[in-house]
């Protein structure tokens, strides 16, 4: 209870920080906007010249890249601050995060939102409406969409703690956390399209399937009267591999030595 108190604490303190300027805040989120729908065109273009990808049609397509993009944008406006961990490390600053009586993961996390990650979430939520009202699939399952993308979002972040975990063994001379966003890319594509060992890394190693592409699966066999009620274990997959990205976190902690310039 002490933590949700203080996450809604933090959380007012940062919207408060980014409102200070406001037109900048409105400037980011449009910048971000437009930097989406470039990238969305290369799935577009990919279309003028296929008919469909691993047998997914474009509004199956644009479900899926909705739907990560969608994960992928809460990673971005809430837990992106994970990825600066390895700077913290090499100079030293980590050590302000172990002088309060804090979870020191927790408040690295709450250090600050990333207010361009908003502009990109409006995008990803206007491509999954649009993918559901061109696919028809209205069913009782839509009430588990956001609890999917929540999933997602996890597993993104359960990504970049563990990337970042390794900081402390290297002292941030291998930064592996640009990683998530090259993980994101993966995502966007059904797995189909990949070699079968491939196939077998996102699904149990790193389940980066199971931010999109799985839980996307119930709404597209829906749509082709097929049950796939499995996308259902996204939800112990994605908080099962959040705590043990979050074990790991704590084991390397011990590792840590002060450091710094």
């Amino acid at each position: 209870m002490r933590y949700i108190f203080l996450y809604f604490k933090y959380m007012m303190i940062n919207i408060k920080s980014i409102l200070v300027y406001d037109l900048d805040y409105m400037l980011g989120i449009v910048a971000m906007v437009i930097k989406s729908a470039v990238n969305f065109c290369m799935l577009l273009l990919i279309f003028q010249l296929v008919d469909d990808v691993a047998g997914w049609s474009f509004e199956q397509m644009l479900f899926l890249y909705g739907m990560s993009t969608v994960s992928y944008a809460l990673w971005h406006c809430f837990f992106i601050d994970i990825i600066t961990i390895p700077v913290y490390i090499q100079t030293g600053e980590f050590d302000r995060f172990l002088l309060k009586p804090l979870d020191p993961l927790f408040q690295i996390m709450m250090e600050g939102f990333d207010e361009d990650g908003w502009g990109e979430l409006i995008f990803g939520i206007g491509i999954l409406v649009t993918a559901i009202i061109k696919l028809k699939c209205y069913s009782w399952t839509l009430v588990f969409l956001p609890a999917f993308c929540l999933c997602g979002c996890l597993i993104f972040a359960a990504i970049s703690i563990l990337c970042s975990s390794v900081a402390f063994f290297t002292v941030g001379n291998i930064d592996l956390t640009d990683n998530v966003i090259d993980f994101q890319e993966f995502a966007k594509y059904p797995m189909d399209i990949f070699q079968k060992g491939i196939r077998i890394v996102f699904t149990v190693i790193i389940p980066v399937a199971f931010t999109a592409y799985i839980p996307s699966k119930l709404y597209i066999n829906a749509q082709l009267e097929v049950s796939n009620y499995w996308a259902f274990i996204t939800i112990p997959v994605a908080i099962l591999f959040f705590y043990a990205a979050w074990w790991v976190w704590h084991y390397s902690l011990r590792k840590y030595n002060s450091s710094g310039y």
